[in-house]
């Protein structure tokens, strides 16, 4: 008679549990987890920085730096009022 190779029987035909991940031990994470410095931390936000994915961070940066200007006219407008 030959042997049933189903996914849920093992090779004798007993039935195996449906669930086998269960009987899986969990993996054991090995890996180090290394220090970050604040300064190799604020150089890859840097470098990320710097080079834009898509058109759309192109255009979110160039409002930015537009609002950014328009801040800092605002503010010198304010000091001078002030200062007079």
């Amino acid at each position: 008679m030959a042997r049933c190779y189903c996914l849920f029987r093992n090779e004798t035909g007993k039935n195996m549990r449906k669930n086998y991940l269960r009987d899986m031990e969990p993996c054991k994470d090995k890996r180090q987890k290394n220090k970050v410095s604040l300064q190799e931390y604020l150089q890859a936000l840097g470098s990320f920085l710097r080079k834009p994915k898509t058109l759309f961070d192109l255009k979110d940066r160039g409002c930015f730096f537009i609002l950014l200007a328009m801040v800092i006219i605002l503010l010198q407008k304010v000091v001078e009022y002030l200062s007079n």
